[in-house]
């Protein structure tokens, strides 16, 4: 797939076709043409994209430094791919990425769940009304973060980064998909791939989908670790996180670095005497 099909793909054809879906098909019907924070959100589309394929795969070079020094070998040597998954046939290699990949990335998902990493997971939890153009807002703590849980690990592993090329974008679309405003559960398929319905009870503000439905492609991972939420006949109606993310695009790009960096200790002179 050449670079300009793929903008052409994430930028026009897949907002076109969610917006088509999301019109015809809502699970929450939505009066609003422009709705709150969707300046916003457009601007942390196209960030995240930059910070998907630019900022976070630097990152991860940088943190398998010691690994490439560890197995003694270039850069260039590291990311051809080595020991006995290279050696697997390189088609072979793309579905088991994206089955460990995806499993990883559920772990991931839980992990910036946790009190510590909440304030850089709470920015993408912070849209009151969810739908494919909110599936950008995406601190890039947490994309780097993401790629250093899933990504990493793989390539230490041996694994051709090619395979992530390949992978990238068809993950990445179905992301964007998954936080469509669109009624559709898939059926008996939601136990094993996540669908809209199953990631909507995840962005919920009820106490009883916040913390579930954390599988990004498969949610047999859910199923398997206790975390399944996807109760028929229902439609999760109400979102966002009661973490005050501020709006708009720059606040809320300060807003986990506020909240994670420690804070000056305030000094209280003695009052002077008499």
């Amino acid at each position: 797939m050449t670079f300009r099909l793929a903008l052409f793909i994430g930028y026009v054809a897949l907002p076109l076709a969610c917006i088509a879906l999301e019109t015809l098909r809502p699970a929450v019907p939505v009066r609003e043409r422009l709705r709150r924070g969707a300046l916003a959100d457009a601007a942390w589309y196209v960030v995240e994209a930059w910070v998907a394929r630019t900022l976070a795969p630097w990152a991860t070079y940088f943190a398998l430094l010691p690994v490439m020094a560890l197995y003694a070998m270039s850069p260039a040597r590291f990311y051809a791919g080595f020991g006995p998954v290279a050696a697997l046939p390189f088609w072979w290699q793309v579905p088991l990425v994206f089955v460990l990949a995806d499993f990883l990335s559920y772990w991931q998902h839980r992990l910036f769940h946790h009190r510590a990493l909440w304030p850089i997971h709470a920015v993408h939890h912070s849209s009151t009304q969810l739908d494919w153009l909110s599936s950008g807002r995406f601190h890039p703590l947490n994309e780097i973060g993401a790629q250093l849980v899933y990504v990493a690990p793989l390539l230490a592993c041996g694994f051709h980064p090619f395979t992530f090329l390949v992978l990238a974008p068809y993950t990445t679309w179905y992301v964007v998909f998954l936080h469509a405003n669109v009624r559709l559960d898939y059926g008996p398929l939601a136990y094993v791939v996540a669908s809209p319905a199953f990631h909507r009870w995840h962005h919920t503000r009820e106490d009883e989908g916040l913390d579930k439905n954390f599988g990004g492609i498969l949610s047999v991972w859910d199923l398997a670790f206790g975390t399944f939420f996807l109760p028929r006949g229902r439609t999760a109606t109400v979102f966002g996180s009661s973490e005050p993310v501020p709006e708009g695009f720059f606040a809320q790009l300060a807003y986990p670095l506020r909240r994670l960096l420690p804070r000056p200790k305030r000094s209280f002179s003695s009052p002077a005497a008499p």
